[in-house]
């Protein structure tokens, strides 16, 4: 049951300061200033990059991309090059890892299953002869230093190039790929960068970029590498695309969330009133006048004042977990709204205000309701008995709120449907 919900942007932004560094953050500017009126600087590096990013190697089917991976990093080990291997999952970094193994590659895995081993296989990355395989997560924002953890080795890594990065996969933003790439190259040291894609890559079926190459240049299956240079231009202009469609999900969720974060707001001020006695508690009093009377000459006002708050914060959670399903169940449907001509933000916002009058009147009806029926004796009430407790842990959640569900796969289908078209 979910009893509270905000969105990373208002999260964030109950910060009374906000600010970070990355050196990714170029490429979302637009997102920063517009979400969070952040301006983006930025520094130049205190030593230039020579990295070599190389051109992405693509393959038909994810087969002959791994068996691609692990000639090329059965050829690099052989020199005594250190290389990062980053894949898109930890079932992937488990598949590639048994394979290099069955390869005779020894390999460690950084995949955020093992925390307290994080630090010492990141220290030891850069050695020579390391193979280290790591999802997105892992690692992320690390100097691997040349040679392993004591820089021992650190000419002689250079020598041979530097860190090698492999990326298994191409991203929903270009933001992630250059974080990996990033990994090599570090404070002016040699390094380079690779990635190889399948056309079978979730990123690929999922938005169906098959279907962007024009009929031409569409391969057919094989083992060997596609050398056409349409098929990997295709492939980063989807990604582009991808990343502007997300943005605008982004954009449009804030404008709906907004609404509901201005209720939030509301119910959370309330119950920190009630909670912390800011505010004198007179629902009871006033409503229901003859049980408070007759209570009160058994029960002092502090007693009373105590249940009051009790059952008055138990139904705001109740009630607001009641709303939050509600409002996700408009948002289900509110796209369905277009296809009768009406703006399905303007009827969001109104079935959601209706909502929430609904549910201020609605606790102050529970409250009500409870305190003339439930059990009160010079104890106060039992909460267990009147089932008025709460739960006795709470989890926090990380979702991907997106209001339209599949509404990013759906637009870019618009898309690839109308260059469809156009190429014939």
């Amino acid at each position: 049951m979910i009893r509270g919900s905000i969105t990373l942007q208002h999260f964030l932004r109950l910060y009374p300061k906000v600010c970070g560094m990355t050196a990714t953050a170029r490429s979302a500017a637009e997102e920063f200033n517009e979400f969070y009126n952040l301006k983006v600087v930025v520094i130049p590096p205190n030593r230039s990059s020579i990295r070599i990013d190389h051109p992405d190697v693509v393959f038909t089917h994810k087969e002959a991309k791994r068996a691609a991976l692990v000639r090329e990093i059965t050829k690099v080990h052989a020199t005594g090059r250190p290389i990062l291997v980053g894949t898109s999952s930890v079932e992937e970094s488990d598949q590639l890892a048994s394979a290099l193994q069955q390869a005779g590659i020894p390999c460690e895995v950084l995949n955020a299953k093992n925390d307290e081993l994080e630090a010492a296989i990141i220290a030891g990355a850069g050695a020579l002869r390391a193979v280290t395989i790591s999802t997105n997560m892992a690692g992320r924002g690390t100097d691997i230093r040349l040679g392993g953890a004591g820089e021992h080795d650190h000419d002689a890594v250079a020598a041979l190039g530097g860190l090698y990065v492999i990326g298994t996969n191409r991203h929903e933003s270009r933001r992630i790929d250059d974080q990996l790439r990033g990994r090599a190259g570090r404070q002016g040291d040699p390094g380079s960068s690779r990635f190889f894609v399948s056309l079978e890559d979730d990123l690929i079926e999922r938005y169906d970029v098959l279907a962007l190459i024009p009929l031409p240049h569409r391969p057919q299956g094989r083992d060997d590498p596609v050398d056409d240079p349409v098929v990997g231009s295709e492939i980063t202009r989807a990604q582009r695309i991808i990343e502007g469609q997300s943005f605008d999900i982004r954009r449009t969720l804030r404008r709906y969330s907004a609404f509901v974060e201005e209720q939030r707001q509301i119910v959370h001020q309330r119950r920190q009133d009630v909670l912390t006695g800011k505010v004198p508690l007179g629902l009871l009093a006033a409503e229901v006048p003859q049980r408070y009377t007759q209570l009160r000459t058994r029960l002092d006002e502090l007693m009373l004042r105590q249940i009051e708050k009790q059952i008055t914060l138990f139904h705001i959670d109740e009630c607001w977990t009641e709303h939050l399903a509600r409002i996700a169940h408009i948002r289900e449907g509110v796209y369905l709204f277009s296809v009768g001509g009406h703006n399905p933000l303007d009827e969001f916002h109104k079935l959601v205000a209706r909502a929430f009058r609904d549910l201020l009147r609605t606790i102050d009806d529970e409250i009500i309701e409870t305190f003339k029926t439930t059990e009160i004796t010079e104890h106060g009430i039992c909460l267990d008995k009147d089932g008025l407790k709460g739960p006795g842990a709470t989890w926090t959640y990380l979702v991907n709120d997106n209001p339209f569900g599949g509404w990013l796969e759906r637009a870019f289908r618009g898309i690839k449907e109308r260059l469809k078209d156009q190429n014939g």
